[in-house]
């Protein structure tokens, strides 16, 4: 029995080192976004209207959404995988969205959040719809905490470009945007738009990550407050303000995809110590 183009192709990129390295990358993110989960849970709550929830649903589909994308590009079906990519990407900036909307209503912010309450409100009976990305990003990106960074670093155009080429993806806008045979692939094709998917994974992961920080710092607060507390001990000094190691590494290593100033952006517009 012939093996199904699946298999094939699953069995040509197990041998393709440059397309394992890439892999790995992703994983990594997949393991990053489980962290943060972990970091988050119990202090990720919202109060909206009369309901009180919980971000977790939301990052633990990301988390499995990340690694659906990985087994995607196991099997070598590239269109899969960039179109789970905007999926990943739309959950990770309604986070955001819900986080913005949360700050908005401290006393010294003063933003219209009456349309986001009701988009919020709708989501969690399930019945939200004609809520799209570009709305999302535009209240993420008009938010008063966070409008200076996006136009410093022009996150705006970055993000319609890798919007551009994802819903490539989604509708099928060419013969290269759909799932293929290895064997159809040009030498190192297949290696350089797994490069492109990765970095805008990247992208998306360590640009939705500075802005939450914007706007809400604590959510990448280490561990180790909260530890001095349960052991009956003294926090040391300013420990609040201590971030998470595996965040700041991966904005360290990361940043550049943005810009490297922007991580003296943050720490010069946050309580956190980077």
């Amino acid at each position: 029995m012939n093996p199904t183009i699946k298999k094939h192709n699953q069995t040509k990129i197990q041998k393709d080192i440059k397309c394992q390295q890439l892999i790995d990358e992703m994983k990594a993110i997949e393991k990053f976004i489980c962290s943060f989960g972990f970091l988050s849970f119990g202090r990720d709550y919202i109060l909206c209207k009369n309901w009180s929830f919980s971000l977790q649903g939301i990052i633990t589909s990301v988390e499995l959404t990340a690694g659906n994308i990985i087994t995607c590009c196991e099997y070598g079906c590239m269109a899969d995988a960039n179109s789970l990519l905007r999926k990943y990407r739309d959950d990770l900036f309604f986070y955001l969205y819900i986080v913005v909307f949360d700050s908005n209503q401290k006393p010294e912010i003063t933003y219209n959040a009456t349309e986001m309450e009701d988009n919020i409100s709708q989501w969690i009976q399930n019945g939200l719809n004609s809520l799209y990305i570009q709305d999302v990003l535009k209240a993420v990106g008009t938010s008063p905490q966070l409008k200076k960074a996006v136009t410093a670093y022009k996150l705006q155009k970055s993000f319609n470009g890798i919007g551009e080429r994802l819903n490539n993806f989604v509708h099928g806008n060419g013969f290269a945007y759909y799932n293929r045979n290895i064997n159809a692939y040009k030498a190192d094709e297949l290696q350089y738009n797994m490069k492109i998917l990765v970095n805008d994974m990247k992208y998306i992961t360590v640009t939705f990550l500075i802005l939450l920080i914007l706007c809400s710092p604590l959510s990448v607060m280490s561990t180790d407050y909260i530890d001095y507390l349960d052991c009956g001990d003294t926090p040391p000094e300013d420990s609040q303000y201590w971030v998470a190691p595996f965040v700041e590494h991966f904005i360290l290593n990361n940043i550049n995809l943005i810009d490297e100033n922007c991580y003296n952006y943050l720490k010069e517009n946050t309580s956190m110590q980077f």
